[in-house]
């Protein structure tokens, strides 16, 4: 049986006995206020120009639609990332600050630093935007760094609000605990460290089980086991250290130490219980741990299944997601974009907090289509202007996100429904071709009827911007 909340979670979503311990975690809020109570949180300094930089160490896919939704809101964005990256083939892009193409993540990491150091310098961002889990993950280390400049320190604690949250929001494990000590309803979870302290799973745990490495997304480092046996195999496996993968760890290290990296535990495996239900999430902009605006998906179609990125995704309004992500947000102390994954239970409404993103995902612009518009907001809270209100459209719910239901099916339902809208980046024709490129070598067998369907989707795409197919 999945853990239980609380019963006394209130309507805000915290346990009225552990208020003095969640203040602990976050800045000085009203804790006993509704969550449209809460008082509105101080802005940043006035500036002319609104200026992003947004920074990826990973290249992954659909992550630039967000940088498109900043600038059409009339933000100045920036880029940090090596050249060959999707996100550098937006239009909307100002600037693009290059890190040289390196075979590593861990080798990007090494020279973040002083290209931050001369970007906060010489072209003054008001915000930094991770656009995955590393990046997330460094810039956060090298915010409480002694040895980084005043300047950039400044600036990053301002786009990623209390430091006193950053061990939690970049660790499995330890954003479990605080879900844990907040009353939060979630899955059961344990940590492994070592073979030779196997934990033992108590028999109330639902299964399958699921182990979880630290630092990893959209279902990488994710592997679901049907039982205590196989979960002994799987974990002997995981933490056993050979002389290859010793010295591999070594080097990792030494890279991580050098970039600037909090280390915790290398070996470190948050076992979790299962959490009936389908996945869903909720992505939200804040600052200084109070939510602005955010919006609700349930996954509709994942890949790879059954722990990978959603696909195709629909449109739920839960007030369990909303609440948690208000009082996770408030402890946490969280400023910019910050998303939740949950499991839910459409028929009991209930919802179940499984991780979160550091950062913005790349559902994170669709919240306009449906009334929330989660990128305007946070443009209109940081420029001091209104947060928009949208009508809320009374059609379809659904969205295939493009590339990634195509990638993961060119025959999908999806692509064709007249109840589903397929999310092509209309306007955008060198990513689309950056992507039509990547689809028909998944594909190959596929191209003519791929690229029909995105030319179908996209009334700007001419059939000279999309790649040959064979």
């Amino acid at each position: 049986m999945s853990q239980e909340i609380n019963p006394a979670f209130k309507g805000n979503g915290f346990i009225e006995t552990d208020l003095l311990r969640a203040r602990s975690y976050g800045p000085e809020i009203d804790f006993t206020a509704s969550p449209l109570e809460l008082a509105r949180p101080s802005r940043p300094p006035d500036q002319s120009k609104l200026r992003i930089l947004f920074v990826a160490l990973v290249n992954n896919v659909g992550i630039e639609r967000v940088i498109a939704e900043i600038a059409d809101h009339g933000a100045v964005c920036a880029l940090l990332s090596p050249p060959d990256y999707y996100c550098t083939q937006t239009t909307a892009l100002a600037q693009h600050f290059s890190l040289p193409t390196l075979p590593s993540v861990w080798l990007h990491a090494l020279l973040v630093r002083r290209r931050l150091e001369s970007i906060a310098r010489d072209w003054q961002p008001t915000l930094v935007v991770p656009l995955d889990d590393i990046a997330a993950w460094l810039l956060r280390s090298l915010a409480t760094k002694s040895s980084v400049s005043q300047l950039l320190r400044d600036l990053l604690v301002n786009s990623f609000g209390s430091p006193s949250g950053y061990k939690a929001v970049v660790s499995r494990r330890e954003l479990m605990d605080v879900a844990s000590r907040l009353g939060v309803r979630k899955p059961y979870h344990l940590q492994a460290d070592a073979v030779t302290d196997f934990p033992a799973v108590p028999e109330n745990w639902d299964l399958p089980l699921f182990l979880k490495t630290e630092h990893s997304c959209g279902g990488d480092g994710v592997t679901m086991v049907p039982d205590t046996a196989e979960l002994r195999k799987q974990l002997q496996a995981k933490l056993s250290v050979g002389l290859r993968r010793r010295f591999i760890g070594q080097v990792k290290r030494f890279l991580c130490a050098m970039a600037g990296f909090h280390l915790g535990s290398e070996n470190s495996i948050l076992i979790q219980s299962c959490a009936r239900g389908i996945p869903a999430f909720r992505t939200v902009a804040a600052w200084n741990g109070q939510v602005i605006a955010g919006v609700s998906f349930a996954a509709e179609c994942v890949h790879p299944e059954p722990t990978g990125a959603s696909t195709v995704v629909r449109l739920v309004n839960n007030r369990e997601m909303d609440e948690i992500a208000v009082v996770m947000t408030a402890a946490l102390g969280c400023s910019g974009f910050v998303s939740y994954d949950f499991m839910i239970d459409e028929e009991e409404d209930r919802a179940a907090l499984i991780e979160m993103n550091p950062r913005c995902v790349g559902s994170c612009h669709l919240g306009k289509l449906f009334g929330h518009d989660v990128c305007g907001a946070l443009v209109a809270f940081l420029t001091g202007a209104a947060i928009p209100e949208l009508p809320a459209p009374s059609g379809t719910k659904l969205v295939a996100l493009f590339p990634k239901e195509l990638e993961r099916d060119p025959s999908s339902c999806y692509l064709h429904a007249s109840e589903a809208i397929h999310d092509v980046p209309r306007g955008e024709p060198a990513l689309i071709a950056t992507y039509l490129r990547r689809l028909v070598e998944l594909h190959p067998a596929r191209a003519n009827e791929i690229v029909k369907i995105v030319q179908g989707a996209s009334e700007n795409l001419s059939i000279v911007d999309v790649p040959a197919s064979h």
